[in-house]
């Protein structure tokens, strides 16, 4: 079962987006028109959230709407929840540029499709595994992970679970921290967070055009919110802050 969750496109976006649905046999659902400004610039928990309440699955797989997926991506997460209990699993994420974009969602496609892959993950900025760790594994191509390097564009977890810790906190509006609280609470709860490495669990992300300043505004507001729910977690979030010009020390002043 795929669910599309619209979150404040337009009228001729949303048009295209119902079409497309209609002809994959996709759910589609809206969520209200944003409130505040804040909402305005994005409601990813809000969106996963309302998905997790349509989808009637064992598994929820949490993916955002510019990515493309292996062709065999279903079956991979299955499997490897299959084998190892108790666990929430992310996959390697990897990019697809705008030139490439150009020559059609054909090209795209056939290049996700072929067996090789490009010679690095894509880095994100609020993940920050240092060089010197050592992964250990868990099976095949399963690696036990860290609730701290967690990142929800290409995430999956039983339903029951994500249901058990009240699912997406939806006080994260815009971009960031919305994956590592939904982390952490999956974590305090006994699961166990994997990296999985395999071809098949791989995303590829469209690049697209990032309004950076919105993005690090959020950032900042959603840490704040973040750490004022678990204060005990700012260390882990130090490096990562860092990078944006965000001081933890500011963030836990009251």
């Amino acid at each position: 079962m795929v669910v599309a969750v619209d979150d404040n496109s337009n009228p001729s976006e949303e048009a295209r987006l119902r079409n497309l649905c209609g002809n994959f046999r996709v759910v589609y659902t809206k969520l209200p028109a944003p409130r505040t400004r804040l909402e305005a610039f994005g409601r990813r928990s809000h969106a996963r959230n309302l998905g997790t309440r349509t989808l009637d699955t064992d598994l929820v797989l949490y993916l955002d709407g510019d990515m493309l997926l292996s062709p065999k991506y279903v079956q991979e997460i299955k499997y490897y929840h299959a084998v190892l209990p108790g666990i929430y699993i992310r996959g390697r994420r990897y990019s697809i540029p705008v030139a490439q974009q150009a020559k059609g969602m054909d090209d795209c496609l056939s290049e996700v499709a072929k067996p090789q892959i490009p010679a690095a993950p894509l880095a994100l900025e609020y993940i920050t595994p240092p060089t010197s760790f050592v992964w250990e594994q868990a099976y095949q191509a399963a690696y036990y992970d860290k609730w701290e390097w967690c990142a929800s564009n290409n995430l999956s977890v039983r339903r029951t679970h994500a249901l058990e810790i009240g699912c997406w906190d939806e006080n994260f509006v815009g971009w960031g921290e919305e994956d590592i609280d939904f982390s952490f609470r999956l974590s305090q709860l006994g699961l166990t967070p994997i990296l999985l490495t395999s071809d098949n669990a791989n995303s590829y992300h469209l690049e697209h055009k990032i309004d950076y300043e919105t993005n690090a505004f959020t950032l900042r507001e959603n840490a704040r919110y973040l750490l004022s729910k678990f204060p005990q977690i700012a260390e882990y979030r130090r490096d990562a802050y860092a990078r944006f010009d965000i001081n933890v020390e500011d963030l836990l002043r009251k």
